[in-house]
């Protein structure tokens, strides 16, 4: 089975932005509805009133049903997600904060063999004075984030304002920027997901999400350079230009 990489932006449209219910304050406002088929892995992002999807996985499944029901306000609160069918995990890989600029990624890995259906809802609370922002699930979310690492997958998200241009070192569990020509990269976040990337050859690709310039593989992982995935991001427009993209390879057959 060869693998491939999807991704779908989805909108909010403006009919559906009242759509929360009176008792949203008691059961969260929905931000969102999501189904589809899991291979390996599937990420699931949305920001303000957009989303997308990206997939790890088989050709054939593609990146389900999004559905937008409410944008995500730029405001501390946490963020929930409900498993309505599916026998894999779900993980909240992200929760909304001023430091990531109040973006939510939930995660859903497939460890088992084969294909099987998800679906799931994700819920918004607005934050209650003097508790911390977070998920409310974290010790669950960490033990989950340990069981992931057995779907064999891994996957690098990158976010971040860069000036001329900036190399990203992924090796293993660990990702490292810096700065190759301008002004220093800055609101940087990487997150490695999954097992990482493997002492193994492996072809990463890049899904861009947002970004104004180039986003490229400059060396792909070999025994060569110690199993190190090296990404240039080049940005030749004046000052910072936002660029968040994924890296990500397929999983074996």
């Amino acid at each position: 089975m060869s693998g491939q990489h999807v991704t779908k932006w989805v909108g909010i449209a403006a009919s559906l932005a009242m759509l929360a219910a009176p008792s949203a304050k008691a059961q969260g406002t929905q931000l969102l509805e999501w189904s589809g088929r899991v291979d390996t892995l599937i990420r699931i992002s949305i920001h303000g009133d957009a989303a997308h999807v990206t997939a790890i996985g088989s050709p054939d499944v593609g990146v389900g049903t999004l559905r937008v029901l409410h944008g995500l306000p730029q405001e501390p609160g946490t963020v929930g997600v409900q498993l309505n069918g599916g026998r894999g995990i779900v993980q909240i890989e992200q929760q909304p904060s001023a430091s990531n600029d109040y973006t939510a990624v939930v995660r859903v890995a497939d460890q088992s063999g084969g294909v099987d259906s998800y679906r799931l809802v994700e819920t918004w609370h607005p934050a209650v004075s003097g508790v911390a922002n977070g998920s409310v699930n974290d010790d669950r979310d960490r033990r989950e984030d340990r069981d992931v690492r057995g779907a064999g997958v891994g996957m690098l998200h990158f976010t971040g304002d860069i000036d001329n241009s900036t190399v990203v070192r992924w090796r293993g569990m660990r990702a490292i920027v810096d700065n190759a020509a301008g002004a220093a990269p800055r609101q940087v976040r990487e997150d490695v997901a999954g097992v990482g990337l493997p002492r193994r050859d492996v072809t990463v690709r890049i899904v861009k999400h947002e970004g104004r310039g180039d986003v490229a593989v400059e060396q792909q992982p070999s025994a060569a350079n110690g199993y190190t995935a090296i990404i240039r991001i080049s940005d030749k427009d004046e000052g910072y230009g936002h660029y968040d993209f994924d890296v990500v390879y397929d999983r074996n057959p």
